[in-house]
Parts: structure tokens; sequence; C-alpha cells
């Protein structure tokens, strides 16, 4: 990532990242990323349509099917290789029940939905972090102007598997589901684009 390395002494803890994040007013989303607390742009209204789909199909089958897993927006996680980070993706899919605290320290799936704050080296440095959370399956980058989802998996050591076409499906093999892209786009200019 471009933002400079401060020395450990310098570095914001996680208790000290979540105390000062309760004084700040409420609609900021903040992470801890190397011991610094980044303030991050508010999203587009594709990028919150983007997550609210993907975890309305997550809900939906989550409820039909009577899983254990539970999808949740905005926590968040402990990231087991870089402990002075506390990443916080759009949405994650938690495998063990809610504990009523504001982060955790597992994830089955996680998914970002790119912005333009999500380089080339934070999306890297992502899927390095996310790739130490010891239960964590799959991580999914959803880009908001083209149909592109990216998934990596554990199973294939975290090599990328692309769906570049509204047609295809969104394979989650530890979960059980598949999403279609049409509707994980749904409502954005990808899934109906201007003048269809």
């Amino acid at each position: 990532m471009s933002r400079p390395r401060l020395n450990d002494s310098e570095q914001m803890t996680i208790e000290e990242f979540l105390a000062f994040t309760q004084e700040r007013p409420d609609g900021e989303r903040w992470e801890l990323i190397e011991g610094i607390a980044i303030l991050n742009a508010s999203p587009t209204d594709y990028h919150q349509t983007i997550t609210g789909n993907i975890h309305g199909l997550l809900w939906l089958h989550q409820r039909q099917r009577h899983v254990t897993w539970i999808p949740l927006l905005g926590v968040g996680t402990r990231v087991p290789v870089s402990p002075g980070s506390l990443p916080q993706p759009d949405l994650m899919v938690k495998g063990s029940p809610l504990t009523g605290a504001p982060i955790s320290d597992e994830a089955l799936v996680l998914f970002e939905i790119l912005s333009k704050s999500n380089t080339k080296s934070d999306q890297a440095w992502r899927k390095r972090v996310y790739a130490s959370i010891p239960n964590c399956q799959h991580y999914v980058t959803v880009a908001q102007s083209m149909p592109l989802v990216t998934r990596f998996d554990r199973a294939s050591d975290w090599v990328e598997s692309e769906s570049t076409r509204i047609t295809e499906t969104l394979e989650l093999p530890a979960l059980g589901v598949s999403l279609p892209l049409s509707e994980i786009y749904r409502g954005t200019p990808v899934a109906t684009p201007p003048g269809a």
C-alpha cells in the first residue's frame, strides 16, 4: 500500500482504534491499516446497491436453507498476519454465532465492492491479509462499472477465478451458494445497460 509505514511505537492498536471510532460521528467508515486509522470515502449508490444485492441473496439462502452462517455488513475483521490492522470488508459471512462485538475473529467469505480507493496495491494487501484468517475460504471482489467478479479460494492457494459475463454465476462452494451476476448487479447499469 502507498501509505507511510509507522514505527511500531507510533502505530495505533486495535483497542485504541476502537476507542477512537466510538467518539466519531455515526456514518463514518474507518479502518485500521497497519496501525493507521483511515477514513473511507462515501460509497456510490452503485456500490451500495451491489452490496445490498449480495447481502439480500445470502440472507434469502440462509433463511430458506436454515444454515448456520450469517451474512453481515461492515464488521471489522482481525487479520492474524497484520495484528495492527482491522480492515472492514464491505460484506462478510460469519461462520460462528453472533457475539455483539464490533469486530470478528473469523469469516468464511469476504467481499469487497471495488472503488477508486481500491488500488492494485490495496487489493493485493487485502488478499494477503484476508488469506491469513484461518477459516476464510473465499475472498471475492466485485467491480462496479462492468461485469467482473473475481473469486480467490483457499482450496486453490488463492489463485483467482474471474466471471466476466452477466450470464455467469459466482459459485461459493464453502457456502453451497450460487449467485447469478445478473442478480449481483441488479438495479445498476451493468445489469441493464442504458437503452437496453
